[in-house]
């Protein structure tokens, strides 16, 4: 029956529209860097410094076609700061302060939903309200006329989700997918002393630019692997599916049932790149 069941689905729905499986894109870091602005202000002075360095990390993201991308949604991001970065704040009379960003990332927010799909037009994209989140811990020693001499561990994920737009682009090119993206930053964060007295604030503002890549998905459809998706695809998933073959399990949570019917579906509908 359960080889009846799958096929009523399958012959019953060849027109269903596609939804393809998220990618995992690796960030090229000779070609991926982020630029940070640091501000101190407090009671008698402000400074900015500013430091930069390569990325590597990951994006998940979802495309309608991989192959030809017409929409994309954006899943998750863990970009990593790659090197140390250290900053000096010049107050001139009123003194100054050093700090050392240490394990430093761009995350998604604490969030569980996605954002998109967004359409792609003429290889460019807008992802709007993206939440992510700055991480790492900043070492601050100051020295400041009227505000003290102290240290501080400052928790940038203190500084909570914020949103932002993600302008990009994507190319296909052989069997590769490129994707570049400008992440904007941009958060605040009191800066206190050891008894919990507000000494100032601290921005973090800058971008994060980043040049991903994967490898265009196969045709996990094509069961047969001839490079065609027709009625012997769809044959083979039964015979897979009634005997609970792991070539039928398309969603991989090791359960047969209409989900991987439907991610069979899906897939078939999708086409091969």
């Amino acid at each position: 029956m359960k080889n009846r069941a799958a096929s009523i689905v399958l012959l019953g729905a060849m027109g269903t529209v596609a939804v393809s499986a998220p990618i995992d894109m690796a960030i090229d870091p000779v070609l991926s860097t982020i630029d940070l602005d640091m501000t101190v202000d407090v009671s008698v002075a402000s400074d900015t410094d500013t430091e930069s360095s390569p990325l590597s990390g990951s994006l998940r993201v979802e495309f309608d076609d991989a192959g030809n991308p017409t929409e994309i949604s954006l899943h998750d991001l863990n970009v990593v700061i790659d090197e140390t970065l250290s900053f000096n704040w010049a107050f001139g009379f009123f003194g100054s302060a050093d700090a050392d960003l240490l394990a430093g990332e761009v995350t998604w927010g604490s969030t569980d939903a996605f954002v998109g799909p967004v359409p792609i037009d003429e290889g460019d994209f807008v992802l709007p309200d993206v939440p992510v989140a700055l991480q790492g811990t900043l070492n601050v020693f100051y020295d400041i006329f009227l505000v003290g001499t102290g240290s501080e561990s400052i928790n940038l994920a203190d500084q909570g989700d914020f949103l932002t737009q993600i302008d990009g682009s994507v190319s296909v090119s052989g069997d590769t997918i490129t994707l570049t993206s400008v992440i904007p930053l941009n958060a605040t964060t009191p800066l206190m002393d050891s008894s919990g007295a507000t000494l100032g604030t601290l921005t973090v503002s800058g971008s994060a630019n980043i040049v991903a890549t994967a490898p265009v998905p196969g045709c996990p459809a094509d069961l047969n692997g001839d490079g065609v998706l027709d009625f012997f695809d769809v044959s083979a998933f039964l015979s897979a599916y009634s005997s609970m073959d792991p070539l039928a399990d398309f969603d991989g949570n090791g359960v047969f049932d209409f989900f991987d019917v439907s991610a069979f579906l899906s897939a078939f509908s999708a086409g091969c790149p």
